[in-house]
């Protein structure tokens, strides 16, 4: 009965949507665990605050403001900029901006409008430049009240919220659905061992999935990166947040790979070093014209240059790479060990 057509279309359907509903499910749990846990939250944007771009991106936004509150101040620009990124940069804001994330997280599942102010920061840079004004013969900045400024990430979040309010509902109700969905899988197979191997391959698959998106999302991040106003916080904030999709997906990947074989599935007999070492031959064979050639040799400039002007960028880009051929070795290496144990039990 259970291998009938129909029933065989009915776990093929099941296996989809169990996979899809694994995939959103995890995806969903990643940006919860990461945005709605509030001390997660805050080592997050304490250390995006650290990095030395956002110091300096910062610093520059709020002498802008300073001097367009206060332009007698422009002629010390230099002067302000230099208090500001010792300020931003101090260890005595880490409390105010743990205090900003608890409030950020507030904004993302009460709805509340958010609105931080520059404005402690900006007068004791302000402070500082007073100290010299007798000496500079000036008069001293008046305290200033400050608008966050314009185009930087802290702008209105309404879009954010509804996102982080969906994907909270979906963490919950899609791992549950995607668990009952691959039990009925398994209970519709033929044998139990073959409809678990199914459901093995999807938990391989999702993570597949999810790799595939942090991928897209690190190349968008460094496509929208280039955005004067606001690259540096992209940057900077995937920076913080990339390992949060890798990691779940590697565990994925490999847990999913290593149920397949155990339970008696056999993947394709890939080499990964060595196909990584014949596809390096074939880009670097003899060309077949002059074009060939001239193209190659255009692709290998522009990369070297965006290595050059983006070197911690392509570094990363590198070791993802890296990390992904080394799990994807272990997965196949598992695999070898019980292709060789099947052909053992065949001898004997």
């Amino acid at each position: 009965m259970r291998n009938s057509k129909s029933f065989r279309v009915l776990s093929k359907v099941l296996i989809i949507l169990g996979t899809f509903a694994l995939t959103l499910g995890a995806f969903a749990g990643i940006v919860n665990n990461n945005l709605l846990n509030g001390p997660k939250l805050a080592d997050h944007i304490e250390s995006i605050r650290h990095d030395p771009a956002v110091i300096a991106k910062m610093s520059v936004q709020l002498t802008d403001v300073v001097i367009e509150k206060a332009p007698n101040a422009a002629p010390f620009r230099p002067v302000i900029e230099n208090a500001a990124s010792k300020i931003l940069a101090s260890d005595a804001l880490s409390e105010p901006i743990r205090g900003a994330a608890v409030q950020l997280r507030d904004a993302f599942v009460n709805g509340q409008a958010l609105k931080l102010e520059f404005t402690e920061t900006a007068n004791v840079a302000i402070e500082k430049v007073n100290m010299f004004a007798p000496q500079l013969g000036i008069e001293p900045i008046a305290e200033l009240s400050l608008e966050p400024p314009a185009g930087s990430i802290l702008a209105t979040i309404n879009t954010l919220q509804t996102v982080l309010k969906i994907s909270d509902t979906l963490a919950l109700v899609l791992p549950i659905a995607a668990a009952v969905l691959f039990v009925i899988v398994i209970l519709l197979a033929p044998y139990r061992r073959q409809g678990a191997q199914r459901v093995a391959k999807s938990v391989m698959i999702s993570g597949g999935i999810i790799a595939g998106i942090s991928g897209a999302i690190w190349v968008a991040t460094n496509i929208f990166g280039r955005d004067p106003e606001i690259g540096i916080y992209l940057i900077a904030s995937w920076n913080q947040f990339d390992a949060a999709f890798w990691i779940p997906a590697a565990i994925l990947i490999v847990a999913g790979g290593m149920a397949y074989t155990l339970l008696g599935g056999v993947l394709p007999d890939v080499d990964v070093p060595n196909e990584v070492a014949k596809t390096w031959k074939k880009i670097w064979a003899r060309p077949v014209n002059v074009w060939v050639s001239f193209a190659r040799a255009i692709i290998f400039v522009a990369l070297g240059a965006f290595i050059v002007m983006n070197t911690q960028v392509a570094l990363r880009g590198l070791l993802f790479i890296g990390s992904a051929l080394m799990i994807a070795t272990a997965i196949f290496e598992f695999n070898r060990l019980l292709v060789r144990s099947i052909e053992k039990e065949k001898v004997s």
